[in-house]
């Protein structure tokens, strides 16, 4: 395979009309007429499978001679540059492309007439682990990844792939749409690899998902001078992503480099330590919180320190709150490139007493004019004797204002319009979780993907992940949401240890569409 990025330079000797000497007397003759048979709209094909597609070329005159190439080009990249992945009629292709939505041309040129025409189809590349759901989780004191996906059920991949779990509880599932890898082996470099990057206590693996190989760990994230080894959280963005680390923010932007390429170096600078407890769309900058001073903050990109909020005449609440710490933090999608809402639960450190923080997050929105503004918009002291004051954990509804918590066996949510909490259940008046079982993760997770070449091209998942645990198994169920209950029959996976995060994974994931 040959990156062509000057292709049509390099094609226009064979892929062009000819131009004519014009002596003045024109010679008009009939032109071949041929189409195109066996070769469809739309392909999935699986990384390091075989893509064979064997076309017909239907020609008036069954004499004719053409020369054909097979080009590509993924669509997630801006620069457009072309893959040729063949120069023969019939593409017989083990995949090595990335993980990605690609648009496939097969050209032919005749060679008598000098023209030439083009058929166009979308190309996925998948891979058995691109398409699914992925739970990080603790298990013997150590972390690992399970994977679910319409009934396949492949657990303990790390230790299945790596040989061995990474060391301690798990801290953070994140992913990295485009790293770049040396292989020193085969000494070349691989660009645009999907990676999940699972940090645990103890280390980080960069786990490529095409094939689960590991390519990184928590040193080659960084140029030098690796700090101390105390991951907190992962998340990627469409400006800038970041990794907390023993309190610190390190940061990267996808538009110096691609990451493996470009690394962490040094910290944010500031006297702060950062909360894990963070939360971000794809596109707004995060709502982090500094345990130091008390203050929520965000990090935005070519700005060396942290950015903290301001008061203006607009702000109704006071900036620090030295004696709570956040204990989660989610926020409702109200578009892309939207803010949104969002709604943090503090936990006050001295008597354990909480309370929910309201924001209006075009505060994170570089181009609103409330841009590092105050905007927390409402304290909503939770009551000590609710349901919400005794919740283990929470998860945000993503499209409405419902705050789900689980206390137990039992899953509620909390009306933040309406400031009230109720027991959810399914839509049959059953139980949403069978009873007996303790439940220990709850996550919304929306995904909506359409091809904007061809709208047929569609990943569309609206689903609340549950998990229950005794310590030693546990269940995920996966619900399809109506109104404020659940569809009964949700899904349901089986898998050792204690979940402590989700992700729904597609091969057409990219960084805008990653919620924290």
């Amino acid at each position: 395979m040959r990156n062509l990025y000057l292709y049509l330079l390099i094609l226009l000797p064979l892929f062009c009309i000819s131009c004519y000497d014009d002596k003045g007397n024109y010679d008009y003759h009939a032109l071949n007429q041929a189409e195109v048979a066996g070769i469809d709209s739309m392909y999935t094909a699986i990384f390091m499978e075989k893509l064979v597609i064997t076309p017909t070329i239907q020609s008036e005159d069954k004499e004719r001679v053409y020369d054909y190439i097979w080009m590509c080009y993924d669509k997630n990249d801006f620069r457009k540059s072309i893959d040729t992945l063949s120069l023969e009629k019939d593409l017989d292709y083990t995949v090595s492309l990335s993980l990605s939505s690609y648009q496939l041309i097969f050209a032919y040129r005749d060679r008598e007439t000098e023209i030439t025409k083009y058929v166009y189809s979308s190309l996925s590349v998948e891979s058995q682990n691109s398409r699914g759901w992925y739970v990080l989780k603790e298990k013997e004191g150590g972390t690992d990844l399970d994977f679910f996906w319409k009934g396949k059920e492949n657990t303990d991949l790390l230790q299945q792939t790596q040989g061995k779990m990474l060391t301690g509880k798990p801290r953070s599932l994140g992913f990295v749409g485009n790293y770049t890898w040396a292989n020193e082996e085969e000494d070349k470099v691989e660009t645009g690899n999907q990676c999940l990057l699972l940090a645990s206590e103890g280390d980080v693996s960069l786990v490529r998902i095409s094939d689960m190989k590991q390519l990184g760990d928590f040193n080659s994230l960084f140029f030098e001078n690796a700090p101390t080894v105390a991951p907190q959280k992962w998340y990627e963005g469409s400006e800038e992503s970041g990794f907390i680390n023993d309190g610190y923010l390190y940061t990267y932007s996808g538009y110096d480099d691609a990451f493996g390429l470009n690394k962490l170096s040094y910290p944010k600078e500031g006297d702060y330590k950062l909360s894990s407890v963070f939360t971000k769309n794809g596109t707004m900058s995060p709502l982090l919180f500094d345990l130091k001073s008390g203050q929520f903050c965000t990090s935005a990109r070519n700005v060396t320190s942290l950015s903290y909020f301001k008061n203006d005449e607009n702000s109704a609440y006071s900036l620090a709150y030295p004696d709570m710490e956040p204990i989660y933090a989610g926020f409702l999608d109200e578009g892309m490139w939207e803010g949104g809402k969002g709604y943090v639960v503090m936990n006050n450190k001295k008597d354990g007493s909480r309370a929910i923080f309201y924001f209006d997050l075009k505060c994170l929105v570089n181009f609103e004019n409330d841009y590092l503004k105050n905007r927390i918009t409402d304290i909503q002291t939770v009551e000590a004797g609710s349901k919400l004051a005794a919740a283990s954990c929470f998860g945000m509804h993503r499209k409405d204002q419902m705050l789900y918590f689980g206390v137990n066996d039992k899953l509620y949510y909390y009306d933040l319009v309406n400031k009230k909490e109720q027991e959810v259940v399914r839509d049959n008046g059953s139980l949403a979780i069978p009873s007996g079982e303790n439940i220990v993760l709850i996550k919304h997770w929306i995904f909506d993907y359409t091809d904007y070449m061809d709208e047929t091209i569609t990943d569309k998942i609206n689903k609340l992940a549950v998990a229950t645990s005794d310590g030693n198994n546990y269940k995920l169920y996966l619900f399809e949401i109506t109104a404020n209950k659940l569809k009964d029959n949700p899904e349901v996976y089986n898998g050792t240890g204690i979940p402590s995060e989700v992700m729904y994974m597609s091969p057409y994931m990219n960084n805008v569409y990653m919620c924290y």
